[in-house]
């Protein structure tokens, strides 16, 4: 008996590499590049669809930028804080604030604390800057307020202290450590 022939694999398709600028002149104008899909077949499908739906819609209020440095943040009132010295450093430096966010209190928390023991609150230590930045989230001074302070003692630039401090709010807020007042809001506490 002989020995079985192997079988020959077809060799998948190629095409000729082009440069860039003529494989985008072969692809007709109205085609857009193709992103990979994510997510689950019909995904993003169905966010389109939802999207256009008034009801289903998930829409962030949009803020211009004088709006967003006209705000005015305050922190929230949940949060005990209290300001600490660094043990075992000199007396010099400046004390650093310290956030007691308190647990889960809804039912999977509740359940969660049964099985495991813990403290009813986590801590949260803020450097130096963090610190002057909680300092001032009083609720009257605005973020404009804010990075002109904080460009005058630390001497940098305004527009590199708006960019950190921007983002430093936008942390604090996601966490719910603070809250921003926008317009003519009146205080909230």
């Amino acid at each position: 008996m002989a020995a079985p022939r192997p079988r020959k694999l077809k060799k998948p398709e190629t095409r000729r590499k082009q440069p860039a600028g003529q494989r985008e002149a072969a692809r007709a104008p109205s085609e857009a590049p193709r992103q990979p899909a994510r997510g689950w077949p019909g995904q993003q499908a169905l966010l389109a669809l939802a999207a256009r739906v008034p009801f289903l819609a998930r829409r962030r209020p949009q803020f211009s930028r004088e709006d967003v440095l006209a705000a005015r943040p305050f922190r929230n009132p949940l949060i005990a804080w209290e300001l600490r010295r660094p043990e075992g450093g000199p007396e010099e430096l400046p004390a650093e604030a310290v956030l007691r966010i308190p647990r889960r209190q809804d039912r999977i928390g509740r359940m969660l604390n049964r099985f495991f023991e813990g403290p009813g609150h986590r801590e949260v230590v803020l450097d130096e800057v963090g610190t002057d930045v909680w300092n001032m989230c009083d609720g009257d001074a605005s973020v404009e307020a804010i990075i002109r302070g904080l460009s005058n003692k630390y001497k940098l630039e305004r527009r590199e202290v708006e960019v950190s401090l921007t983002t430093y709010l936008q942390t604090l807020a996601k966490r719910g450590f603070i809250g921003l007042r926008v317009g003519g809001d009146e205080k909230a506490e």
